[in-house]
């Protein structure tokens, strides 16, 4: 394609050619020849510094948000983070209008509801391509790991148009705060906007609770969805589905503790928990594989979509027990009389949704493993440690993804949050700390039940910028002799 095809804002500026391109590209690493290249200045790297490279690996455009005195070949436009995924969407010929999109946020919630919305729609035999923070789906079938929860704005349309090719007519995908703030969902034409919940996170990166608030209103304010679902069991929530509902009326809400249009209440039942669901005013009964409301929430999100499609309810109510939550969501492992879950519980709210789920369904003492993660939000530490103080007989704490920071440090910020009674032990070595809490359980003649908490899906551990193989399901399994 021509650049002029899809810069036209750039036309005018100093240095343009309109010339035939073959690709485009943010990592100069990954530039070829006949790629243009585009050099953002990122919060950890600064790809303006890498502009020589991007010619000298045959870069035919650079273009660059920041001036530098060295600007004889390249084209300055200061705009280029918020225009990148425009440009992208029309290189690639704008796949978002030839596809339903779904574009998920939440502190919490949003792997569940992005990867259970394509399951439950490949069941109802539309195919959806996913991207969530566990997989990378381009047909809904086939997976790839993911490497970030929101891609970067040339891979998000590049990967649309990918889908578009394998016959998909749905994609999901998770719409983080950072990639909200970083304009990484410019340019895509949204259909569905979903809030899934919204607590205390990521302050380290938006520096309060505001900013961060901000940043998720993005995705309902700034592009522009054609309709939103909004869970209003939040305050945050309930106030985004207010105002949202003054300017665009197809704005709907979703609650598993107050009146909403899609209203949830539970019982529990073999499978898992057993749903009633008021939906639009009409009635749905289902089950789901978990003892957890609050991951039925998220579920109920996805299929509150699906029922404005105007799928059948009885075929939502049909598939619904088939449906598989992703990896390390409150996932259960049990042999004999010891019962763990491992679970990606990361944030204070996410522990206490996981440990007062496990409490309300287990009789037997409760014990937590957790750490926080290293050079990340450290005042959400504490409160993680007055949460497991909370509902938890037992606590070992342990590390993370203790990353470039002292393990102690880190621990000791989660014991300010504490006092010194209740049942505290600290075992850094997080697969020993494992072993010494199934260890106990099976020695206690009361049994017990686990969770381990904050790394669920992962498959290693990042220390001192390193990443060793560490898979906690993997862990608990070996120590429980399965």
């Amino acid at each position: 394609m021509k650049s002029s095809e899809f810069l036209p804002e750039l036309i005018k500026l100093k240095n343009f050619r309109d010339i035939e391109v073959s690709g485009l590209k943010i990592d100069s690493r990954e530039v070829n020849k006949g790629d243009i290249f585009f050099a953002i200045r990122g919060h950890k790297l600064d790809g303006n510094e890498f502009i020589r490279l991007a010619f000298e690996r045959g870069a035919s455009l650079v273009i660059a948000d920041t001036e530098t005195e060295d600007t004889s070949d390249v084209i300055y436009f200061k705009d280029l983070k918020q225009h990148i995924g425009i440009f992208a969407s029309r290189f690639y010929g704008d796949p978002s209008l030839s596809l339903k999109t779904i574009c998920i946020t939440g502190t919490n919630g949003k792997t569940t509801a992005v990867e259970t919305f394509s399951g439950l729609s490949n069941l109802l035999g539309s195919r959806c391509a996913y991207m969530s923070t566990v997989n990378f789906s381009m047909d809904g079938l086939s997976l790839e790991k993911a490497s970030l929860t929101t891609p970067d704005a040339i891979s998000i349309h590049r990967n649309m148009k990918n889908a578009i090719h394998n016959d998909a007519k749905y994609l999901a995908m998770e719409a983080s705060s950072h990639g909200l703030e970083q304009h990484r969902l410019n340019g895509i034409d949204i259909d569905y906007a979903v809030l899934t919940s919204f607590s205390h996170d990521h302050l380290d990166y938006h520096g309060d609770i505001n900013h961060y608030k901000s940043a998720k209103e993005k995705l309902f304010f700034d592009l522009h969805p054609k309709s939103n679902i909004i869970c209003i069991d939040s305050s945050f929530g309930r106030k985004l589905y207010e105002d949202l509902l003054k300017i665009n009326p197809n704005t709907y809400s979703v609650s598993i503790k107050q009146k909403a249009d899609f209203q949830a209440s539970f019982k529990e039942s073999p499978l898992g928990i057993k749903v009633n669901l008021l939906a639009l005013d009409q009635e749905l009964t289902f089950e789901l594989r978990t003892i957890s409301k609050y991951l039925a929430s998220n579920i109920i999100c996805s299929m509150a979509i699906l029922s404005l499609e105007g799928f059948n309810n009885s075929l939502l109510e049909k598939y619904a027990q088939d449906i598989n939550l992703p990896s390390g969501r409150l996932e259960k492992i049990v042999k004999d009389n010891l019962t763990a879950y491992v679970d990606y519980a990361h944030t204070p709210e996410a522990l206490r949704c996981s440990l007062e789920e496990i409490k309300r369904i287990h009789n037997e003492p409760l014990w937590c493993v957790f750490g926080c993660g290293g050079d990340r939000d450290k005042e959400k530490r504490p409160l993680m440690g007055a949460v497991a103080q909370e509902y938890s007989d037992h606590i070992v704490i342990t590390n993370d993804n203790p990353r470039t920071e002292g393990e102690m440090q880190i621990i000791n910020d989660i014991l300010s949050g504490m006092d010194a009674q209740g049942q505290l032990i600290i075992e850094p070595d997080r697969e020993k700390a494992i072993h010494f809490a199934v260890a106990e359980i099976k020695n206690n003649l009361d049994g017990g039940v686990m969770l381990i908490a904050g790394k669920g899906h992962e498959t290693y551990q990042e220390i001192d910028g390193n990443l060793f193989e560490f898979n906690d399901k993997e862990i608990v399994q070996s120590s429980m002799g399965l």
